[in-house]
């Protein structure tokens, strides 16, 4: 994945807010600023242990019949992934 650069147009007090928060954290305000959009546009996926996919047999043996689940559904729910993965 490469970089780009990108333009973008804010009001000058925001602007200034952003350098103050940057040097606060003796960071560039590209870095600080490119952090902060990346935290706001992660995927939220809640934190699963493997105690939470323990699953009864009979779970098992329905997961084997269901047949095909589209890719994005498994994707989404990890406890359905790790199911029909065994």
């Amino acid at each position: 994945m490469g970089m780009v650069q990108a333009g973008i147009r804010m009001d000058s007090s925001l602007y200034e807010r952003l350098k103050r928060f940057a040097k606060k954290q003796n960071r560039s305000l590209n870095n600080y600023v490119v952090t902060l959009l990346e935290e706001a546009t992660a995927p939220v996926f809640p934190h699963v242990e493997e105690k939470d996919l323990q699953v009864d047999e009979d779970l098992l043996q329905l997961g084997k019949v269901i047949g095909d689940i589209p890719e994005e559904m498994l994707e989404n729910d990890p406890k359905l992934a790790y199911i029909l993965s065994k």
